[in-house]
């Protein structure tokens, strides 16, 4: 005996040695500093009362066990987390041996160094949301520019060019045939002074006439004014709302509009009918608008460029309704992201500041508007 208390004694490892009663019958040097116990207050104790989460029950046909996380009870009670090798006592074989190293420390740098990688992953996904944005800024602001000198450079000459096909169409009497190249030439004139003013609207920021508005209010405007169309395909509407009426200091058009634009590109991504679904939340100070769609989707390598100025993926879109969405809502304070799977659908995320506090559970189904 004299010799195997040596030998546990020279161990750095905590060392309990219990009989097949569960009792402790011997307990080194580096277990009495772990539990905090003077020896002759171990020997004999019940081992459940200084480990709570094990089971002695069958453990003759189990051992040898390694690497067991228990947790040790010291004299205090506190919990102790160890990694423990269970074997069979040598010189006694019905008794077992509990060698036990504290790992309490190393589950706490663990943990650290988990929270430590999330952080730094939080962080370099805003970093890199923050690049995103700068390029996206420096794109509109090459792109305003660029539409103030075209504006300069073309409108001028453009307007020459429609006040006299209006001169030509008064002043000769042209056959049907003539009439109608004129007419096209005029078309085509507004057009090019439409896509200008597009341009123009892209790339500079939006002048703001902030009033307070009901923004479900305004989603469901939006919903009434496309409801010819969204039933004409066959999209069944879901919204859920925050119940409490939601006001927030917003320029009415301008978000009318941004709405109207992200609302008939769910419609159009879902031609053979779908689920359009508008979902209300607030998010600490912000008010966040989901726009969900079951349509086409979006392929990844066009996520990134999906703001940018005339970058479209329809054969017959000019590319500049989604940036001008991006900076009417960027003139609010606010963000829009975009997720999106091809042959899922997308969700448009947009976020404007909300000073006021606003709560209330969730509603489902329909309203008044029959959606």
């Amino acid at each position: 005996m004299d010799q195997e208390k040596d030998f546990l004694d020279n161990l750095l490892d905590s060392v309990i040695v219990v009989d097949k009663a569960g009792k402790i019958r011997e307990v080194n040097q580096a277990g009495l500093k772990l539990l905090g116990y003077k020896r002759e207050d171990l020997i004999m104790l019940p081992f459940k009362k200084i480990c709570k989460n094990f089971s002695m029950a069958d453990l003759k046909n189990k051992i040898p066990l390694p690497e067991q996380e228990l947790i040790y009870l010291n004299k205090e009670g506190k919990g102790i987390l160890v990694s423990v090798n269970i074997t069979a006592r040598v010189f006694y074989p019905d008794g077992f041996v509990f060698m036990a190293r504290d790992i309490s420390k190393i589950k706490d740098l663990i943990s650290k160094l988990t929270l430590s990688q999330e952080e730094l992953k939080t962080s370099y996904e805003q970093l890199q949301t923050s690049k995103d944005d700068l390029v996206r800024s420096e794109k509109l602001a090459f792109t305003g520019r660029i539409a103030a000198s075209i504006a300069h450079e073309i409108r001028n000459p453009l307007a020459n060019v429609s006040m006299s096909i209006q001169q030509i169409k008064k002043l000769l009497n042209l056959r049907e045939q003539g009439s109608k190249y004129i007419e096209i030439t005029q078309r085509n004139t507004e057009r090019i002074n439409f896509l200008i003013t597009e341009l123009l609207n892209s790339a500079r920021p939006a002048k703001l006439n902030l009033q307070v508005y009901n923004i479900h209010k305004l989603l469901k405007e939006v919903l009434e004014f496309n409801k010819a169309r969204i039933n004409l395909q066959r999209i069944k509407i879901i919204k859920n709302f925050i119940h409490q009426a939601s006001m927030l200091k917003i320029d009415r058009e301008q978000i009318h509009r941004t709405f109207t634009n992200l609302i008939l590109n769910a419609i159009e991504a879902m031609p053979k009918g779908g689920t359009l679904r508008i979902l209300t939340e607030l998010n600490k100070n912000s008010f966040l608008v989901k726009i969900e769609d079951t349509g086409r989707g979006i392929f990844e390598k066009d996520i990134i460029r999906v703001f940018d100025p005339f970058f479209s993926t329809k054969s017959e879109g000019v590319g500049l309704g989604l940036t001008i969405c991006y900076g009417i809502i960027v003139s609010h304070g606010g963000t829009i992201e975009v997720e999106s799977k091809p042959r899922q659908g997308s969700t448009f995320t947009v976020s404007l500041p909300s000073k006021a506090k606003i709560g209330g559970r969730v509603t489902y189904g329909r309203d008044k508007m029959g959606y």
